[in-house]
């Protein structure tokens, strides 16, 4: 009686870690890649209340005047009620973020809340 040959299936390495590893590295590279594209562009990402650029009062009425830069107050509606820079558009905090995608990218705003 002869005897038969089994079959032999190599074992496929499995390549579940490489793709998770090269999909991180992907992501990672994305983020590095975003991050200083941003930086270049003069749009940098700001991490801290610190990194906001500020203006004087004077610089902003020069830019109110010669650039045709408009002024966010994002203190709530009631203050902004009670008193505000004549001009002024009142978008609260609350809904600042909700309220970007409407802004002009080509327009100057300057944000204030006192």
């Amino acid at each position: 009686m002869a005897r038969r040959k089994l079959p032999i299936n190599p074992k496929k390495p499995k390549l579940t870690p490489l793709w998770l590893l090269l999909g991180l590295l992907v992501i990672v590279l994305g983020v590095l890649l975003y991050r200083g594209a941003r930086s270049l562009s003069g749009n940098p990402i700001l991490t801290n209340q610190d990194q906001v650029p500020r203006i004087s009062a004077e610089e902003a009425i020069e830019a109110i005047q010669n650039q045709g830069a408009i002024l966010l107050d994002t203190r709530a509606q009631s203050q902004y009620e009670i008193s505000h820079i004549q001009g002024a558009l009142n978008v609260p905090l609350e809904y600042l973020e909700s309220y970007l995608p409407t802004l002009d990218k080509e327009t100057w705003y300057i944000t204030y809340c006192t």
